[in-house]
């Protein structure tokens, strides 16, 4: 999703680097336009879930708030999985590696900001 505001060039009413020159007509365009490209790409359920909100950035923050939320019993699991992470051999290189990059990433998701410390050791 992120992706898809930078694109359409709208991303700024997520994060609020606008340059000091743009008009609050032009910030409040942007939101509407975010907004909708938002509404447009979620479910009728996810829709449901993240309610009312008012602006682009409040929709933005809710859905962070729903689903990036992560357990600490989540994170042990993919720590566990991570520091177990063996070569399937009935799978080919790029496909091990595809695995354990989404490992990695799923647990930065987290929070653990020293992952990327441990990586080459697992991995070696």
């Amino acid at each position: 999703m992120k992706g898809i505001l930078i694109q359409q060039k709208v991303f700024k009413s997520i994060d609020g680097k606008y340059a000091e020159n743009v008009s609050d007509d032009k910030k409040r365009d942007n939101d509407e336009y975010a907004y909708s490209s938002i509404i447009l790409n979620l479910s009728d359920s996810v829709i449901r879930k993240v309610g009312k909100q008012n602006s682009a950035k409040e929709l933005w923050d809710r859905l962070e708030e729903l689903f990036t939320e992560t357990s600490l019993p989540s994170k042990l699991f993919l720590l566990e999985k991570f520091f177990r992470y063996k070569l399937d051999m009935s799978k080919n290189i790029d496909e091990n590696i595809d695995e354990f990059t989404k490992l990695v990433q799923d647990i930065k998701l987290t929070g653990d900001k020293n992952i990327d410390d441990y990586t080459p050791i697992v991995f070696a």
